[in-house]
């Protein structure tokens, strides 16, 4: 393509095609050394060397007035031409820009391998005309090429021919060209190319302090990226999140496309984890596993980050792939400027192709003999010459990032061991918890038992005498009524009893004996009626030890608790009564524990009461008068539950201590008013014994409910139903 890239131009053209003026500036050496000055300064005006290259070719095309001016740099290791930058004169088709194999550039390749100043000359130059050139390139020490005769210069892809290249190159080993380049033969005089190269050396100049200047650049930009990884590591020893800001940082400080680490080995067991186990079992079930395995474990071995608009790729990652065998077998950096040209990948590799990467650079990341994970970069836009300084920046950042993953996988195993103690010691003070509980609760259940059977014998004691008065105040009211009808019949028919009786009726006042004595014999009545309702209560209160669960009146329950709670609902020295509000629904028999589920009553009640009196004596009479005490008890049914509702309007409680309620040994009470159990007895009387539930509803000055829900047959209703009786009792409300 590049064949006949260089032509020289025919004798003829060596004096009478440079203008005249330009001609006069450049031979007389006062006005060539302002026009150098002026030309140097524009190219010194920058410390970027894009800027300083784009100048130069932009003030040699001004000044020799070329179709176009390029700068060139020739990579000896892998016989690489990149075009830098170009200034073209007029339009342009399409930019040509990029880097290109040595040989396209046909009879030229020489010179630029050798580092050659050339002019070329084209096949029209008779045989004297070439000797006057053949001199001024002898003076010059110019490179000469000869093309045959019969050889046609054409258009390069550059946009015309070059016939003029001058060497800029340094004692570090690099090697640049500037390229002058017209669409008609052009001839050069001895001082404009020795104009040239005095460019070309003050370029070469400029272009060694702007690499330095890069250079120190890209050093404070790795420190500062090696600093920035290190205060990773020392913030966070979570894997993932240093490994993807690393390599984030790493896609912009090297201005590549994609960045990939891939984890490599097994850190648990040391072996490589690329490959895949051979599980059993087959057909669609096997593939949606196998599926779903590979998924996990790319979300847990791949992390990428990619630059715009450049899709993620590590769907499509081969963990097989050659260079990740390769970099596992050779524990080696893998270099490639261009992947199309690298055996190992293949011009057709379908993985490189659908991710667009067009040059790649492999860091293995290990330390102490052991492979962690590999580092990719890779480079999309274009075909990329990774420079020393890159390969340099990537080895540090893959040290880094074994450190780090090294440091990871310690903190994971003292993490592990850590919490496999801590279960331990949970698991231990669960254990002992569970026992001081049962403890407790056996003792707990002793008492009440023993208070059972201690109120069942009161009761029964109480019970015989009391039925004996009960039994016999209806005979004695009926005695009383037929001997009050016959003195008064005596009155009547003897209105002058004697003196003796007249006395008797004085003494005895006969009139307010008649009068009080079936008032007398109400009351005993309405008192041996309610010691007969209490002796039932007591009755069935007592029944906590009963084993066997029976159909039962949940208001009867509550009503029993309430009566023997009574006494502390009414008013007291200084205190009003606390009102009781009873809105009781329409329930039927319940199937449950009896004498478990008024333990559970009393309790609630017996601790909202404790609340009500304890909130009051920081209260006036009148500010209580106001705002009454009350406790309010509502039933329900719920679907197939029952809803028990007691609340309260006391002071309330805070979202934590209402969260610890239910607790064992939690208690709000003084020191020696509370044990802590009422309220972890109760709910493992609803939710363990009757499958139910009970919640607390409480804010700091906004009283408290306690929600009790029993199914109306115990075992009977899943946990979903109890939870949607829970929800619509919460929407309610």
């Amino acid at each position: 393509m590049l064949n006949n890239l260089f032509s020289f131009p025919s004798v003829s053209y060596l004096v009478s095609s440079i203008d005249q003026l330009s001609a006069k500036q450049i031979q007389d050496p006062q006005r060539r050394r302002t026009l150098l000055r002026k030309t140097i300064e524009q190219i010194w005006n920058s410390q970027e060397l894009k800027i300083i290259l784009q100048t130069t070719v932009d003030e040699i095309a001004k000044l020799f007035a070329l179709e176009s001016c390029s700068f060139l740099w020739y990579f000896q290791r892998t016989k690489q031409v990149q075009v830098v930058c170009e200034s073209v004169r007029g339009k342009q088709q399409s930019s040509r820009l990029g880097y290109y194999p040595l040989d396209m550039f046909g009879a030229a390749a020489t010179a630029i391998a050798e580092g050659s100043l050339a002019v070329r000359s084209g096949p029209t130059s008779s045989g004297a005309d070439f000797g006057v050139i053949t001199r001024i390139i002898e003076s010059l020490k110019i490179k000469n090429f000869n093309y045959p005769k019969d050889s046609v210069a054409s258009e390069d892809m550059l946009g015309g021919m070059v016939n003029l290249l001058v060497p800029v190159k340094d004692r570090e080993g690099w090697l640049g060209f500037i390229a002058c380049r017209c669409q008609e033969p052009r001839s050069w005089s001895p001082a404009e190319i020795e104009f040239v190269q005095l460019i070309g050396q003050q370029l070469e100049i400029a272009i060694r302090q702007a690499r330095l200047y890069e250079q120190t650049k890209k050093q404070a930009r790795r420190e500062q990226l090696l600093n920035a990884i290190a205060n990773q590591i020392r913030e966070s020893l979570e894997l993932e999140t240093i490994l993807t800001k690393a390599i984030a940082q790493l896609l912009e400080a090297l201005a590549i496309d994609r960045c990939i680490v891939h984890l490599v080995e097994d850190q648990d067991k040391g072996e490589s984890i690329t490959g895949k186990g051979n599980g059993n079992g087959n057909g669609k079930e096997k593939a949606k596993e196998d599926a779903s395995e590979e998924i996990a474990f790319r979300r847990s071995h791949l992390f990428e980050e990619c630059r715009d608009p450049y899709p993620p790729s590590i769907d499509d990652f081969d963990t097989h792939g050659p260079i990740t065998e390769w970099t596992i077998e050779h524990r080696q950096p893998v270099v490639i400027s261009n992947v199309s040209q690298d055996p190992r990948i293949g011009a057709d590799n379908p993985e490189y192709q659908k991710a667009e990467i067009k040059s790649s650079l492999v860091m293995p990341v290990q330390a102490n003999g052991k492979l962690h994970a590999i580092l990719y970069l890779n480079q999309c836009s274009h075909i990329r010459q990774w420079s020393k300084s890159d390969r340099e920046l990537a080895g540090a950042v893959a040290d880094r990032l074994a450190i780090s993953i090294q440091q990871a996988f310690l903190y994971a195993q003292a993490r592990a061991a850590a919490r496999a103690a801590e279960r331990k010691a949970e698991e231990l003070e669960q254990t002992l918890h569970k026992l001081k509980q049962t403890q407790s609760q056996l003792i707990q259940s002793e008492k009440m038992s023993s208070l059972g059977q201690l109120v069942a014998g009161v009761a029964h004691e109480i019970n015989n005498p009391v039925n004996f008065i009960y039994g016999n105040i209806s005979h004695v009211d009926g005695y009383s009524y037929d001997l009050l009808k016959l003195v008064q019949l005596y009155q009547k028919h003897y209105p002058e009893p004697g003196r003796e009786i007249q006395d008797c009726e004085q003494d005895i006042d006969l009139e307010f004996l008649q009068e009080d004595l079936p008032n007398i014999l109400g009351s005993m009545k309405i008192g041996t009626d309610r010691i007969r309702d209490i002796v039932l209560s007591l009755k069935n209160f007592s029944r906590l030890d009963r084993a066997d669960t029976k159909l039962a009146d949940i208001h009867e329950g509550i009503d029993s608790t309430l009566l023997i709670l009574q006494n502390r609902l009414k008013a007291k020295l200084g205190y009003p009564a606390i009102e009781l509000v009873k809105e009781y629904g329409d329930l039927p028999s319940v199937e449950c524990y009896p004498g478990q589920l008024n333990q559970v009553f009393m309790n609630i009640l017996s601790n909202a009461l404790d609340a009500l009196e304890s909130y009051n004596q920081g209260r006036s009479f009148e500010e209580i008068r106001i705002s009454p005490s009350r406790i309010a008890i509502r039933t329900e049914i719920v679907g197939e539950f029952v809803l028990i509702s007691i609340s309260d309007n006391g002071p309330g409680m805070t979202e934590e201590v209402c969260s610890r309620l239910f607790d064992p040994f939690f208690t709000t009470k003084p020191v020696g008013q509370g044990t802590g159990l009422g309220l972890s007895i109760s709910y493992q009387i609803v939710v363990e014994k009757h499958g139910g539930s009970i919640e607390c509803v409480s804010a700091p000055r906004e009283g408290a409910e306690f929600r009790i829900l029993v199914p109306l047959r115990i075992n009977k209703f899943s946990f979903a139903q109890k939870a949607i009786a829970s929800e619509r009792v919460a929407l309610s409300k």
